[in-house]
């Protein structure tokens, strides 16, 4: 997603956006080719390890474009952002969506 977002940036000619994104970049991930910071560095990350705490967080990400301060939309499966309508429907939004059940057989440090 990170590089879609850079490509439209690049787009729409947002290079002083584009800068600030690029000044974001560590020295390390500088050494290792990375050119831009589009997401926030998060300290609350959390191991997914069983399927239900698995579930449990996709069902909050869903679920967040719904309430608090966010409330974009009523229904989950309305926010084009979002793979609920994936999870509901099978069919994709904005973007091609790859179920986290088809991930859990994969062995990801062979990737």
């Amino acid at each position: 997603m990170a590089y879609d977002i850079v490509e439209q940036l690049k787009q729409r000619n947002l290079g002083e956006l584009l800068d600030t994104l690029q000044a974001n970049v560590t020295p390390a991930d500088t050494a290792r080719k990375k050119k831009h910071n589009v997401f926030e560095v998060s300290f609350d990350w959390k191991e997914c390890l069983t399927e239900k705490f698995i579930e449990q967080k996709v069902n909050y990400i869903h679920e967040n474009p719904c309430r608090g301060k966010w409330n974009l939309v009523n229904n989950l499966s309305s926010y084009v952002h979002s793979s609920a309508g994936f999870y509901l429907t099978g069919k994709h939004g904005a973007y091609e969506v790859t179920s986290y059940e088809l991930m859990k057989d994969l062995d990801l440090t062979k990737l």
